[in-house]
């Protein structure tokens, strides 16, 4: 329970930084970000409904069927890894703006700290990406016995932690947290990171999958700059109660 206690405080502290801070209109070009990549990838579902015509196929046609929630996946992936690395430059922003709120500590905008947090969400959401392609055959394998709702399942599990660890990494790259220490802190709050990733992949796998535009736009333009706050507040309160964790 001290999770869901926590997540809501989290929410409404950035219901509240949102209206305080004017920071609403940040939220303008998610829009034309998620429309751009909508446009262009579709989350990889096209080419998996590619592939349809080749399921009558002798001999093959059932491997064509299974096939194609494996490509859409790796497709919606992709998408995904494009989508939070357009966001970062916001993302990263509301995570300064968080600090400030929280320890009352003025952020002066850095080049240099908004070039290493971007480097540092690729180098995570890349091992991600490489880790689910190496994973996604063994889960496609079990899929022939288990289904593909186990595959789309264990799917979204197995990048989780990594899409949410790489949303608290904006606050602990603010804080000049060396990425031992980084993964110290994703492996203690797990649980946290997994959450956090999940409704992300959540919030956009399924309205594509469904064709649920509102949805999806209402996904893209709000669900990744609120977990952002969200993963901030959570942050720094913890390291309130925590000692100082190594920096750089």
């Amino acid at each position: 329970m001290s999770i869901i206690k926590d997540f809501t405080a989290g929410f409404s502290f950035a219901i509240r930084l949102i209206l305080k801070r004017n920071l609403w209109k940040y939220f303008i070009p998610s829009i034309l970000i998620g429309s751009l990549f909508f446009l262009l990838f579709n989350g990889g579902l096209n080419l998996g409904r590619s592939l349809s015509f080749m399921e009558d196929w002798w001999g093959i046609g059932w491997i064509i069927s299974k096939s194609k929630l494996f490509v859409s996946f790796l497709g919606f992936m992709i998408l995904e890894f494009f989508i939070l690395v357009a966001l970062s430059p916001i993302n990263s922003y509301f995570a300064e703006q968080t600090k400030e709120e929280i320890t009352d500590i003025p952020t002066d905008f850095s080049i240099i700290i908004f070039l290493k947090s971007l480097k540092r969400m690729v180098v995570i959401l890349l091992f991600a990406f490489f880790m689910q392609c190496l994973i996604s055959l063994f889960l496609w394998a079990f899929s022939f016995v288990l289904g593909d709702q186990f595959y789309e399942l264990a799917s979204l599990l197995n990048v989780s932690f990594f899409i949410g660890f790489s949303f608290f990494d904006f606050s602990l790259e603010l804080d000049d947290v060396n990425r031992k220490e980084s993964w110290k802190f994703g492996k203690k709050n797990w649980l946290s990171c997994i959450v956090i990733g999940l409704l992300v992949n959540l919030g956009i796998y399924y309205p594509q999958k469904h064709d649920l535009i509102i949805v999806y736009f209402i996904s893209i333009v709000f669900l990744p700059h609120i977990l952002t706050i969200i993963t901030s507040y959570l942050y720094y309160n913890s390291k309130k109660k925590s000692p100082q964790i190594e920096t750089t």
